[in-house]
């Protein structure tokens, strides 16, 4: 079994380990990826990929392309597939690096050592939670992104964004602790407690 077709046996999602391979060719140095021997991206992937201001207009960028025609048939199966994995093209392209949070919401809560208060303020996080259209969804997620400096954990925040989608178009989990909103929320505020408590002692 090759590296490639191990890391799909644990991934997480289907298509998780192409974009994996995807982004790290955008975002990673030369030397990183011919570790990894991965190509380097063109800049031109980035660079229209970052001035797409909707999912619509990401269908349209050749990063877009090179993302959707490597992914497996898995990932492309259903109807909105494609809207779905263009948001999170559009978005992931203003994630610079991965920090050391357990996952993407617990990246917004950390708390700021600076500040006090968590790097992203509950009132932000709620928008975010209460989106009604997958425009104001990638819109609210990019700001948040950029308020983070452009650190997150890409494939949490993958899953995440693919999870919101799919319930979007109807397709909820039963239990509620599987539902994206309730995760996030969770991750968030256990995150946010958790550094509270450490400033305070």
């Amino acid at each position: 079994m090759t590296q490639t077709e191990q890391a799909s046996v644990t991934a997480n999602f289907a298509g998780e380990v192409v974009l994996m391979r995807w982004w790290q060719a955008m975002m990673l140095s030369e030397q990183e990826l011919a570790k990894l021997k991965i190509r380097p991206a063109p800049t031109v992937f980035r660079a229209e990929l970052k001035r797409a201001q909707t999912p619509e207009a990401v269908l349209m960028t050749q990063g877009f392309r090179a993302l959707w025609l490597s992914l497996p048939d898995s990932a492309r199966e259903r109807r909105e597939s494609m809207l779905a994995w263009a948001a999170l093209a559009g978005i992931l392209s203003h994630v610079k690096q991965q920090d050391n949070s357990r996952n993407f919401a617990a990246g917004l809560g950390q708390v700021d050592d600076k500040t006090g208060k968590p790097k992203v303020s509950e009132l932000r996080f709620q928008q975010l939670q209460g989106a009604r259209t997958p425009e104001e969804f990638y819109r609210r997620l990019h700001r948040l992104i950029k308020q983070v400096n452009g650190q997150s954990r890409v494939s949490s925040l993958a899953k995440g964004v693919l999870d919101w989608f799919d319930e979007h178009y109807g397709r909820a989990p039963l239990r509620a602790d599987k539902k994206v909103a309730v995760r996030w929320a969770m991750d968030y505020y256990q995150a946010a407690a958790k550094g509270l408590v450490k400033n305070n002692n």
